[in-house]
């Protein structure tokens, strides 16, 4: 499922593509313009599904990896009332990032999830 959201660094329009992946759910950061892909990781679901449904202050990081590679990525979360700020990076990276709807994002997961 594609959730719409805008860039928060750049105010460039993005989708996130939400799937199941092999061993978890993949989310994949694409800009609007142009289909660009900027990022995808995979993460366990239970780690995303439970930092949406009880935020923690402040935001968090999942630690997931890039599919099919493996490579060590990290997702940045963090909440504010209805809204989901995203940034996927590497280690010492600055990443991309979207901020999409708290209520979209959360029905795109329990479809991946299923």
């Amino acid at each position: 499922m594609t959730v719409y959201g805008i860039s928060q660094s750049s105010g460039v329009e993005r989708r996130v593509a939400v799937e199941r992946g092999g061993e978890g759910i993949v989310l994949t950061i694409i800009d609007h313009v142009g289909d660009i892909e900027r990022a995808r990781i995979m993460l366990p679901p239970d780690s995303l599904l439970t930092t949406i449904t009880d935020p923690p202050p402040g935001g968090c990081t999942i630690e997931g990896t890039v599919p099919p590679h493996g490579t060590r990525q990290l997702l940045d979360v963090e909440i504010r009332r209805n809204e989901v700020l995203l940034r996927v990076h590497a280690e010492a990276e600055t990443g991309w990032d979207a901020a999409v709807g708290l209520d979209d994002l959360q029905d795109a997961l329990e479809k991946a999830i299923g």
